[in-house]
C-alpha cells in the first residue's frame, strides 16, 4: 500500500516509521539542526510551508499535508490502523 504525501511523492506504508506534526513549532531551525546531527536526508516537498515530517528508514520528508490528514489516509488502508 502507498501513502500520498503531497505533490508527486508517495511512499510505501511499509517504509513509514513516524509522522510528526510541525504545525505548532515556532521555528524549524532547531528541528533542522536535529536532523542534520542525525545525518538524515531531508526532502522538502512542502514548498516552504511544512505541516508534517514523515520519517522513513531512508529519509525525512517535509509535507504541506497535515499529520491528521495523513493519519486519516493511513486509516483508510485495510492493512494498517493508526491509533
Amino acid at each position: 500500500m502507498f501513502l500520498h504525501l503531497g505533490g508527486l511523492m508517495m511512499i510505501r506504508t511499509e517504509e513509514l516509521i513516524a509522522v510528526e506534526n510541525l504545525e505548532n513549532l515556532t521555528t524549524l531551525d532547531d528541528w533542522f539542526e536535529q536532523q542534520r546531527r542525525a545525518a538524515q536526508q531531508v526532502v522538502d516537498i512542502s514548498e516552504g510551508k511544512p505541516k508534517s515530517a514523515i520519517y522513513t528508514d531512508q529519509k525525512v520528508v517535509l509535507s504541506a499535508i497535515a499529520s491528521t490528514t495523513l493519519k486519516k489516509r493511513l486509516n483508510q488502508s485495510p492493512r494498517k490502523q493508526v491509533f
